[in-house]
């Protein structure tokens, strides 16, 4: 209640009353409301802007850490490949060594696969920029790949774009005959 005098005014129901006027003094002007929402509109819009600038602070740096373990994860999954070929898939024929040959190839699909995401990361931001990384990001961050091989192909690197391909195809190759090579190895150990 105010300390004001008191306007007895006439409610809807034409009675005077005090109460009428302690509501009016109660309720905000509309400049007043107007001023409220223009606020919570402008704090709204600059939370929204500092998370699209902590996403973009956060892109930035993948793509930064991205450049900087390429150069040695693409080395390793070079070795990793020649292992794979020459000694982990021969591995595999022999009732012996075919746990140890298939656990080496399920391994190494995920250096693969990483290898695969990090390359198409910083293809997909050096050929469309950050917002088409951010776009793969959104699909589970899985989708980078593909926005990457889309990349390559429309700008035309077609060796890049066939080494992407093979790389796509290798990782689940290598997964699905690890895991088939360290079941079947199971099995003949339950079987002895």
């Amino acid at each position: 209640m105010t300390n004001g005098p008191i306007i007895l005014e006439p409610n809807e129901d034409g009675v005077y009353s005090a109460e009428a006027q302690e509501v009016a003094d109660e309720t905000p002007a509309p400049a007043k409301q107007i001023f409220k929402s223009i606020g919570r509109f402008i704090i709204s819009a600059c939370i929204l802007a500092g998370l699209f600038l902590i996403a973009m602070m956060f892109v930035k740096g993948g793509v930064w850490v991205s450049r900087e373990i390429y150069p040695a994860l693409s080395s390793v999954a070079k070795v990793l490949l020649y292992l794979t070929i020459f000694i982990l898939t021969p591995l595999t024929a022999f009732k012996r060594t075919r746990a140890v040959g298939g656990f080496g190839l399920f391994a190494a699909s995920y250096v693969f696969g990483l290898t695969l995401w990090v390359w198409s990361l910083i293809l997909t931001y050096k050929f469309w920029g950050i917002f088409a990384v951010i776009l793969g990001l959104f699909f589970a961050g899985v989708g980078i790949v593909p926005i990457g091989v889309l990349a390559t192909l429309f700008k035309g690197e077609w060796s890049i774009l066939m080494q992407l391909i093979l790389l796509m195809a290798f990782v689940p190759a290598s997964r699905s005959l690890g895991i088939y090579m360290i079941t079947r190895a199971t099995r003949e150990r339950r079987r002895a």
